[in-house]
């Protein structure tokens, strides 16, 4: 029984990280959307899955296939600013050296060269953890004994407390054996915790928008908090939307001078609809209630 039970722990413990992370991963790789893109033969899904796992891709012209948004690898070729002149452009089956902004641009994730998943990463296994233990917690509300029986009735208990654990109502009866007469049960006075870690899972959600720069990331705060607090948490979570947006706007303008003599072939713009509807859906799932995204500020951001 116990390995059975560990399997399933493991089991669970790998579906509860993953399931956060393909969550939180669709929402960082959802912030923006790059108009014009797919016109041209760029793609935006490889770009921004670029960006997330590496910190940086590239916009291309290749000479047989066209414009393409690929993976970027820099080598030594640095300036004096440290930033590479020449990158090799990456995709399926595809390999090529090429001269930053020269028959390239270079494309940041942010002002780090940093990839988001890291930190994705890290919010989900926190957020994992924190789950779990909500799990835990439930099973052991359920389960608030350790129950101790006779080696000739292992088997017999171990049948019944999988009916119980898998909420099936059952009956026992023999005529030799009787339950009270075998077994012996020590409480244990388990805490309900439940409601202490459905905050703190809370936390750790809004501390994740606010990194990706979504506002209204700790709504559930606001009524305690005075206005200068408002104030200053909105402007760190327009300081972190910006560390994403202003690269790729940098970016935009660099490749719409170098390959489309400065007509605004392509535009990146945050993707409020996208963000809302995600939003929704996500803080739904974890009874996130309180919290209404307006994104006000991103569509400041935007307009400016």
């Amino acid at each position: 029984m116990g390995k059975k039970y560990i399997d399933e722990a493991m089991r669970l413990n790998n579906a509860t990280y993953n399931d956060y992370y393909s969550r939180l991963k669709m929402l960082a790789i959802s912030l923006f959307k790059w108009e014009g893109l797919e016109e041209i033969g760029g793609n935006e899904e490889f770009l921004e899955n670029a960006l997330f796992k590496y910190g940086r891709a590239c916009f291309v012209k290749d000479k047989t296939l066209g414009y393409l948004t690929l993976e970027a690898q820099p080598n030594n070729k640095v300036n004096v600013y440290n930033n590479p002149t020449q990158i090799v452009a990456t995709g399926m089956n595809y390999n090529k050296i090429y001269e930053v902004d020269v028959n390239c641009i270079y494309i940041k994730n942010n002002k780090l060269t940093r990839p988001t998943f890291p930190t994705i990463d890290l919010i989900a296994r926190r957020l994992y953890e924190v789950q779990r233990s909500i799990d835990v917690n439930t099973q052991l509300l359920k389960f608030p004994a350790l129950i101790e029986g006779s080696t000739k009735t292992a088997l017999t208990l171990q049948n019944l407390l999988e009916q119980y654990s898998g909420n099936v109502p059952f009956v026992f009866g023999r005529k030799d054996f009787s339950l009270t007469d075998c077994l012996k049960s020590i409480q244990f006075n388990i805490p309900y915790n439940i409601d202490k870690l459905e905050i703190e899972k809370r936390q750790i959600w809004n501390e994740c928008l606010t990194y990706l720069g979504i506002e209204n990331a700790n709504t559930d705060k606001k009524e305690r908090m005075i206005t200068e607090e408002i104030e200053s948490n909105d402007e760190l979570t327009k300081y972190y939307l910006d560390c994403f947006y202003r690269p790729r706007q940098i970016a935009c303008k660099k490749i719409n001078d170098l390959f489309f003599e400065g007509k605004e072939k392509i535009k990146v713009t945050i993707n409020n609809e996208a963000l809302n509807l995600i939003i929704k859906e996500i803080n739904d799932i974890i009874n996130m209630d309180s919290y209404t995204p307006t994104n006000s500020n991103l569509e400041g951001e935007e307009n400016e």
